[in-house]
């Protein structure tokens, strides 16, 4: 592969080379993501064997789309033995563990406060931000770059927390387009709003960190499924996101197709990047069609499953107190491969319900519901492949019954370490999953 400071692989997913390291961050290159939800807006240049030639892999967080275990299993375990592993210190060490196993030369996990030094010109430091997330500011020769990815800095407050903690930015990577579920498919100006917001935070990212180059990324997606592709119609088009740069900051934008080659140092026509994405949004999207029917009886046990394990890593004490103080309410779904209704809490597990269709909570099927019952981090994947709708009743009662088990996901324990979580994420009482969880954000 043709050196160069930065190749753009796909998505999250950039080469950084300098000298003897050659850095890739986010590596996603092919296949769905998200149960079925997500697949990569365009091909991927980077193949397997390429792996050959890096040195280290940096992953921002554990996210299908970031860290896909399908790419790493495919990685020959003789090139593995060669890749020394980066990722953010968490509390549970998993993904750490999980390249343990895969056989990487090295993992090392990155306290905030420190810089890696990968060469005596190339050292990195790793913050986490929110619930899994992390970002990453490198000094690489006589540039200085920050990959924010999917992070929550969407304000003047958000973004000087972060400059605090770093320099001068040449160069900046950021998100440009809405990554979960934004209301139903009649609600497409909540649609809009979501990629106008996007739009904004990189104006406030500007402002602060005042980069000279910002590359638009970790956008690169379709929401690909029967149920959730009519979330496509209101994303940010790169075309557009490089007008706004142009228009609404003082940097330069930078747009990168799968593939291509960047000094770091100079403008570049961005025409031909634009218009093979075009062409990409032009060809056919093939949705995810196969139905994985689950039965009543399978969820059920499914469910009591999960109850146990929540209960065997969390104060069930407490979950019976809010359960009758009516905090962690009965939620009420429509599980439309089925045709029926069922209910769940946390007390008394899942069961046939008379709900009336319009009544409900959600609305989804029940491979989904599943997919929620057998994974901590399910009801995320649910929130963020948008494989589902509210109805006429409310969507909090459904996603903070599963709370407990999206912040068990990254380590913390029910009440005390999720109380400690939020009092220290700031950012995190401004998301639109938390805001639904407490009640701010609701659909009928």
């Amino acid at each position: 592969m043709q050196d160069g400071f930065i190749t753009f692989v796909n998505h999250a997913s950039v080469i950084f080379s300098h000298k003897n390291i050659r850095l890739i961050t986010d590596p996603w290159l092919f296949g769905p993501a998200f149960n079925n939800g997500w697949k990569l807006l365009s091909p991927s240049k980077f193949d397997i064997s390429d792996f050959d030639n890096i040195t280290h892999i940096w992953f921002s967080h554990e996210h299908p789309d970031h860290f896909s275990i399908q790419v790493l299993n495919a990685i020959p375990e003789n090139i593995r033995k060669k890749i020394t592993i980066l990722f953010q210190n968490t509390l549970d060490h998993r993904v750490a563990k999980k390249c343990e196993q895969l056989n990487f030369k090295q993992v090392i996990e990155m306290k905030p406060t420190e810089y890696i030094s990968l060469n005596d010109e190339f050292k990195i430091k790793c913050v986490p931000n929110g619930t899994y997330d992390s970002w990453f500011y490198a000094e690489i020769g006589d540039k200085k770059v920050l990959n924010i990815n999917d992070c929550m800095v969407d304000s003047n407050s958000q973004s000087k927390i972060v400059k605090r903690m770093i320099g001068d930015v040449d160069i900046l990577l950021t998100q440009f387009g809405y990554a979960s579920w934004v209301g139903n498919t009649e609600d497409a100006q909540l649609r809009v709003d979501a990629s106008r917001e996007k739009l904004q935070r990189i104006q406030i990212q500007d402002k602060i960190f005042q980069p000279k180059f910002i590359i638009p990324f970790a956008s690169f997606v379709r929401f690909s499924h029967k149920d959730n592709h009519y979330m496509n119609d209101q994303m940010n088009r790169i075309e557009n996101v490089e007008k706004f740069i142009h228009e609404k900051t003082n940097s330069v934008p930078i747009i990168l197709y799968p593939g291509d080659i960047w000094s770091g140092k100079e403008k570049i026509d961005n025409s031909l990047s634009i218009n093979k994405y075009a062409d990409d949004l032009q060809k056919n999207l093939e949705l995810y069609d196969d139905p994985k029917i689950i039965e009543f009886d399978e969820l059920q046990k499914l469910a009591s499953a999960y109850i146990d394990n929540i209960k065997k890593r969390n104060n069930s004490t407490f979950i019976k107190l809010l359960h009758n103080l009516h905090f962690f309410k009965t939620t009420n779904i429509f599980l439309k491969d089925l045709n029926i209704s069922v209910s769940f809490n946390l007390i008394d597990g899942l069961k046939k319900s008379v709900s009336d269709k319009l009544n409900v909570d959600i609305i989804t099927d029940s491979d989904s519901l599943s997919f929620v019952f057998s994974w901590d981090y399910g009801v995320d994947t649910l929130f963020v492949n948008a494989r589902f709708r509210t109805s006429g009743g409310k969507i909090m009662n459904f996603f903070r019954l599963f709370l407990i088990g999206t912040l068990n996901n990254n380590g913390r324990t029910f009440p005390f370490g999720v109380i400690g979580f939020l009092l220290n994420e700031r950012s995190m009482w401004k998301t639109k999953f938390l805001e639904i969880i407490l009640g701010k954000y609701d659909l009928k």
